[in-house]
């Protein structure tokens, strides 16, 4: 592993800048050294470049880079190709606002590329704590992460780093162990780890310290279609603060909706409840707001809804496993869910589940435009009750 990392950043002229890259290639060659860190000598450009051309030889180079998080003209607008060998990016001196780096990170993930960001400490507040709440709240977005000022290994400090800070996470049951990056001495070390494994793989690992043992997640899931009453109060209270933890829908009604629910489902894993959705009766007061706004008599209708999957289980199909089960145990009942026009992740699941949208409005409760959808098996009937 070779690992180019001055103490700080310093301008290079083009000579010199080409004499390094001469250096580092010939010491890759005779060395056949496999991973290597760009550090700060090297912008993104100038490290895609170095990665394309070394990725060109008999024996490919796996390459963890350095870059700042922010949205300015220069920002990156897409993520490097597989072909580039670009296993990781430690993201630095984050600015600009958490939207549209949150963006930049997505587009990262979803090229099966790690992201570990420095969290500055001196940085604004508002970005600190939003950075802060993302890397919690979306490991599946936000790989790894440390404060600025506090060294890896971070195994029994993570908390103390986030404490730091004066920020508090959203409260869910924690799940067992600790993610497998904890236990490392610095994040270089999982550039090793994801050029064979993967990103998928590395980022599902947790490390159980009782057992002295590295586990995947998902590997070992069970799925519950039960009534609220065959429910113990604990078991409700994780699936309310799971679906409270979104942070999409109004707390006030959580917990008395689902005592009053047709089905509620639910996974786990490790005694943990990691996803759920339910068969909602929905309020008398509710369907005459959302019929007089949709234009629909939705009155007899079950409706589906609350359908929370932590972010360490995401994209491993368990929302559309929930949504068929529901589905397939309604009898002849008649069913709608309501899904937002910004929430593409949940219309693709509803797609998945043969689900169409029949039809949109505003919504003055969530302040958007909403979509009615209706399971594809339902369609016939619904016109014959409109004719």
């Amino acid at each position: 592993m070779l690992i180019d990392r001055p103490g700080r950043e310093s301008p290079f002229d083009p000579a010199s800048q080409a004499a390094l890259v001469r250096t580092l290639k010939d010491q890759i060659s005779a060395e056949k050294i496999s991973g290597a860190q760009l550090g700060n000598r090297f912008t993104l450009p100038q490290a895609l470049s170095f990665s394309t051309e070394m990725n060109q030889r008999a024996h490919p180079l796996c390459l963890a880079i350095k870059v700042r998080l922010d949205d300015k003209g220069d920002a990156p607008t897409e993520a490097p190709a597989p072909s580039s060998g670009i296993k990781l990016v430690k993201w630095v001196e984050p600015d600009g606002h958490i939207a549209s780096l949150t963006q930049t990170l997505r587009l990262y993930s979803k090229a099966g590329i790690w992201n570990h960001i420095v969290i500055p400490e001196k940085a604004p507040a508002s970005l600190t704590e939003s950075l802060l709440q993302l890397a919690i709240s979306s490991p599946n977005i936000v790989h790894s992460f440390q404060v600025q000022g506090h060294d890896f290994p971070v195994s029994f400090g993570i908390e103390r780093q986030i404490e730091s800070l004066g920020i508090s996470p959203a409260q869910i049951t924690p799940l067992p162990g600790r993610p497998f990056w904890q236990g490392l001495p610095d994040p270089i070390h999982l550039l090793l780890y994801l050029d064979r494994y993967g990103l998928k793989q590395v980022m599902r690992w947790r490390w159980l310290a009782s057992k002295h043992q590295v586990v995947a997640l998902g590997k070992n899931l069970s799925y519950y279609f039960v009534a609220p009453k065959r429910l113990s109060s604990a078991r409700l209270d994780e699936i309310c603060q799971l679906v409270e933890s979104g942070g999409s829908v109004a707390k006030k009604w959580v917990r008395y909706n689902l005592e009053r629910a047709f089905l509620i489902a639910y996974v786990t894993e490790m005694d943990v409840i990691v996803a759920n959705s339910s068969l909602k009766h929905p309020r008398p007061e509710y369907i005459k707001a959302l019929g007089e706004q949709a234009g629909m008599d939705l009155s007899t209708f079950l409706e589906r809804g609350y359908t929370s999957v932590r972010p360490e289980y995401r994209g491993m199909g368990i929302g559309t496993k929930l949504l068929a089960g529901l589905t397939s145990r309604i009898g002849d009942r008649m069913l709608f869910s309501l899904i937002s026009e910004d929430n593409l992740a949940t219309q693709k699941i509803a797609l998945r589940n043969h689900t169409r949208k029949i039809t949109t409005f505003f919504s003055q409760r969530t302040d958007k435009q909403m979509g009615v959808w209706i399971p594809e098996s339902m369609l016939d009937r619904l016109q014959k009750r409109s004719g």
